[in-house]
């Protein structure tokens, strides 16, 4: 998981915390060919996904647009045409091309020029004729019910899906999006994924309950958002990420983690180690006795752990009164 790849991935990584988000871009991934937010909904079964789309939004890519027709009362975007009689409503219906004999000018129907034998001569003159001399004007229809003539029969449609009839101002036009995930965005989410279920599955087996992400109000008045909210052992503590041994970066969540941890316990994962001194020190100021811990490491594999571990030892402090609020 290197520090390039998951700069790629945005500021922060608490929007991948949200299980909808992850099951969305592992379905995604697993496709194999771009989907649409219809298709991402109904293959993770996730039904309405516009709120994970709009998360999405900076890291998807559009791959291709489509149109359509939708049948506002049925839901159908898949039809079948029919066409009828217009004077008895008979779809028994048959159409022949009408021509003009440019010899002679005879307008009719391309069956008048067919003979028994296959020859074709025109009905006026007699004389023999090719598609070559004749003209095409446009077709005609006829009914074999009511042996009535017509230029345009009646056009309706059926819905594939529900079998009724449809009209056309019944039809909505439909703008869909086709969306990817970019290849070079494709090993860092695979190893993020990961990792993010693992941890699930860490914090799980000691108790807790996952909920991500997780927004809370600090003491300075800001409201920070969080990877994960804890809720377990008679207490909730707060779990974020830093992935990238960016200073600026890891400094930002320090501060947000002391500032968060007022409210309720908080515990911050860093990999890989910091180099810089002074946020060494920042971090060392993070005692046993405060409700923030930073756990430091530069193998991210081993965080699931090193969380666990944090946990066991962390103090079950009664967080019921903090003003919380979860995304």
């Amino acid at each position: 998981m290197d520090c390039p790849g998951i700069q790629l991935l945005g500021e922060s990584l608490s929007k991948y915390c949200d299980p909808r988000v992850r099951a969305a871009l592992r379905t995604l991934m697993g496709s194999g060919s771009p989907l649409t937010a219809l298709q991402i909904a109904e293959k993770s079964g996730l039904g309405s996904i516009d709120d994970v789309m709009e998360k999405l939004s900076g890291i998807l890519k559009i791959s291709g647009t489509t149109y359509r027709a939708v049948a506002s009362s049925t839901g159908d975007s898949e039809f079948l045409a029919r066409l009828s009689c217009p004077f008895c409503g008979s779809q028994d219906l048959r159409r022949d091309e009408l021509v003009e004999h440019t010899a002679c000018g005879y307008v009719g129907r391309l069956s008048e020029f067919k003979s028994g034998d296959g020859s074709m001569h025109c009905p006026r003159c007699k004389t023999a004729v090719d598609q070559g001399s004749l003209r095409s004007i446009g077709f005609w229809y006829m009914c074999n019910n009511c042996h009535q003539t017509f230029p345009r029969p009646n056009l309706s449609l059926v819905g594939v899906k529900s079998g009724k009839e449809i009209s056309p101002e019944q039809l909505e036009p439909v703008k869909e999006v086709s969306y990817d995930v970019p290849e070079e965005l494709r090993g860092a989410l695979s190893e993020l994924l990961d990792l993010l279920d693992r941890l699930d599955a860490s914090v799980s087996s000691r108790g807790y309950r996952p909920t991500g992400p997780f927004r809370l109000k600090g003491k300075s008045g800001v409201e920070h958002e969080f990877c994960f909210g804890l809720d377990g052992n008679g207490s909730r503590v707060l779990v974020d990420l830093a992935l990238c041994g960016d200073s600026s970066k890891v400094l930002r969540q320090v501060t947000k983690a002391f500032d968060a941890s007022t409210e309720l316990p908080v515990v911050l994962l860093v990999a890989p180690d910091v180099n810089d001194p002074a946020l060494k020190m920042l971090i060392a100021a993070a005692l046993p006795g405060l409700r923030v811990r930073v756990i430091t490491t530069n193998d991210p594999s081993t965080l699931p752990d090193l969380l666990t571990g944090a946990l066991d030892r962390f103090p079950q402090e009664a967080s019921s009164d903090a003003a919380v609020r979860s995304s």
